[in-house]
């Protein structure tokens, strides 16, 4: 049932003020890039009566003067304000007065009886009120003894209120305002009705709580009795709060849509939503709408609406919590393996192959990422590639090594994609293309200046064919040892001739040759012959003999 109408205008005591909580949730802890998730927020309202048990009772004039419209007119409002404090104890119009509060009915006319103690049967409550009677005199003092009486035996801890309707001046039984300000002093707060009573206003002031403008009501009619008892039906309960306002700015990751309230309206603003509410009671109000990740912004725990801003007139301070939800699937970052490589460059046909593996914010692969592999700096400068990233995250790139010694050095290989910004992300490695195999030399007996035959294998004229060969460095350069001396003759080039000649007793020398040979060589022993690469890598030495010097 909708909540009742209740003006009111009026100040409650501090204690008795209403509360307002607030909350926030999401309905998915974890959601795909770009994906959705509902949210809502939550008003938790309890007006001051709900947090602050009172006991109540109605004083209701019954004398004669009442027959007809004011009775009849009277029991719909006094039983109105039954349903509004039924309602405001637990939020719901169940013919229960919850949460400690209770009512009861003193009536009165010569003399005023008790027709139902305080209680929480709503039900029994508005059953007395309708079995009101109007006939006789009018006894006020009567009427405000016996309801204090109710209330002095109440709840020590429940506030004491009493509600007086009458449409007359005392018949009988005296001036009421001592048994008025008895029970003010007892703690009572005292409010009340004159119907059509102008002369008697004065006294039924003296019997009401100060300031007479919040506890004093004039009803020219008795058609007035429902909206002025709603009235103070509304300062008794005290709404948890009025002039609602909540302002809930969704974060620049997602978009909105799907904005509802279930009291109050709503406008957006972009992302931002604006709920107003006039009134809250005791109730649970909620704002509900859905998030939509947007891909650009990326994945991770992201707070979908990290600000919420609470307002009202009565100033409360209301809180929310700041949930977060996470987004898996964005493409996030990107790892190139092996981060350093090491390829020997001497065997023909080397390549090399790098594996990129593209991650989401919290390490899980994603799939369906362009990638793009290139080599800005290095020996193969300008080899490129790309590929498309499989379920598991990966997708590689491989590339031929460059032959010779412009092959050697290290190459950079960087891996990159394009993020959902529009940003590249990228990862470099590193690849070193190295040479550490030596030559291999050879010292061959060869033929005479004059190109004559190869001499026979004990080659006593001392020709020979220096050569070497490289897997990188095409001219490897060969050197000449002597055996007994620390001469060093060279480097040479592969295919070069030389006549070695020994003389222990003379200086090691170098000088040019005749014929097809290049070279005379004299030694104080035999050549060991090596050679070295542009790497710096030197073969194991081979030995020539030098032939000995003629007997």
């Amino acid at each position: 049932m909708a909540a009742l109408a209740v003006p009111w205008s009026g100040q409650a005591n501090a204690a008795e003020d209403g509360t307002v909580a607030g909350d926030k949730t999401l309905g998915a802890t974890d959601i795909q890039c770009g994906g959705t998730v509902p949210v809502t927020v939550t008003l938790n309202a309890e007006t001051g009566i709900a947090g602050n048990p009172a006991d109540i009772e109605l004083v209701l004039d019954r004398s004669g003067s009442m027959q007809g419209a004011p009775i009849a007119d009277l029991k719909t409002a006094a039983k109105s304000f039954v349903d509004i404090i039924d309602q405001a104890t637990d939020g719901s119009l169940d013919g229960v007065i919850a949460n400690g509060s209770r009512v009861g009915v003193t009536s009165f006319a010569a003399s005023a009886s008790a027709d139902v103690g305080l209680t929480g049967d709503a039900a029994a409550v508005k059953s007395a009120i309708d079995s009101l009677s109007a006939d006789g005199n009018t006894n006020h003092s009567a009427a405000i003894t016996t309801a204090q009486g109710q209330l002095a035996g109440s709840v020590p801890g429940n506030a004491k209120k009493m509600v007086i309707m009458t449409d007359g001046e005392t018949t009988t039984g005296g001036d009421a305002s001592g048994a008025a300000a008895a029970a003010r002093g007892a703690g009572t707060e005292i409010f009340a009705i004159g119907l059509r009573v102008t002369a008697f206003e004065n006294e039924i002031k003296d019997w009401t709580t100060d300031p007479d403008d919040e506890h004093y009501f004039f009803a020219p009619n008795s058609s007035q009795l429902q909206q002025i008892f709603g009235t103070i039906g509304a300062a008794i309960v005290v709404p948890a709060a009025t002039g609602v306002q909540v302002v809930d700015t969704v974060g620049p990751q997602f978009s909105v849509s799907g904005a509802a309230v279930s009291k109050g309206n709503v406008t957006q603003s972009g992302n931002q939503l604006t709920w107003t509410i006039d009134e809250l009671r005791t109730e649970s109000v909620t704002l509900t709408f859905t998030a939509t990740h947007l891909p650009a912004a990326g994945g991770g725990a992201l707070a979908v609406n990290p600000g919420v801003a609470y307002s009202d007139a009565e100033a409360h301070t209301v809180t929310f919590p700041n949930p977060s939800v996470n987004v898996h699937g964005c493409a996030a970052r990107i790892d190139v393996e092996p981060e350093h490589a090491v390829n020997e460059l001497g065997t023909p046909g080397q390549t090399h192959t790098v594996t990129a593996k593209v991650t989401d914010d919290f390490g899980d692969p994603v799939s369906g990422v362009d990638v793009s592999f290139a080599v800005p700096s290095g020996p193969n400068t300008g080899a490129a590639g790309s590929g498309t990233t499989a379920a598991d995250g990966l997708t590689g790139f491989t590339y031929p090594g460059t032959q010779g010694l412009a092959g050697l050095g290290t190459d950079t290989i960087s891996g990159c994609f394009t993020h959902a910004d529009g940003t590249p992300r990228c990862d470099d490695v590193t690849k070193d293309w190295v040479d550490t195999t030596p030559p291999v030399v050879t010292c061959t007996p060869t033929n005479n200046p004059s190109g004559g035959n190869v001499p026979p294998a004990s080659n006593e004229d001392g020709f020979y064919l220096l050569s070497a060969t490289d897997a990188v460095d095409p001219n490897p350069q060969v050197y000449v040892r002597d055996t007994n001396s620390a001469a060093v003759f060279g480097g040479f080039p592969g295919g070069t001739k030389i006549k070695l000649v020994q003389a222990p007793g003379a200086t090691p020398s170098q000088k040019a040759g005749a014929g097809n040979v290049d070279w005379k060589i004299t030694l104080k022993g035999d050549a060991l012959v090596s050679a070295k690469d542009a790497s710096g890598n030197e073969s194991q030495p081979v030995r020539c003999a030098v032939p000995p010097p003629p007997k």
